[in-house]
């Protein structure tokens, strides 16, 4: 089977169930509701090199990747400070190329200050 990418700017459970088990190769999420209903199916994309997340996260996306995917390009997107250190922190045992294109870094609340503090010297701690 070819090589395949697709890009879904909204879509459903039920459409990223039709994915489970497939061979794609490149996967460009449209918003952040699309990568929720990812979480389920991402692990079965054991061929996923390249992983596009776009859109607005401002919770924790609990997001399992793997081994063969070694770029993940946050493209138009805004996210915390926690969200992506703890993206980082995750990925830093794959070697994956993390990409930041026309990227907004939100600030957290100020009761999250002691939390990202945590999350900020572990990611300086990691990168060192």
């Amino acid at each position: 089977m070819p090589n395949v990418e697709i890009l879904v700017e909204n879509g459903s459970k039920e459409l990223f169930e039709i994915f489970r088990d497939t061979g794609i190769w490149i996967l460009d999420l449209g918003t952040a509701d699309c990568v929720s209903h990812t979480s389920d199916i991402l692990p079965t994309l054991s061929k996923l090199e390249k992983l596009y997340l776009r859109g607005i996260y401002t919770g924790h996306c609990a997001l399992q990747l793997l081994p063969l995917l070694h770029c993940v390009s946050l493209v138009t997107c805004e996210c915390s400070s926690v969200r992506l250190c703890s993206l980082l922190i995750s990925e830093l045992d794959n070697h994956v190329k993390c990409e930041l294109w026309d990227f907004v870094l939100r600030s957290v609340k100020k009761t999250c200050d002691a939390v990202l503090n945590i999350y900020v010297s572990d990611v300086r701690s990691e990168l060192l």
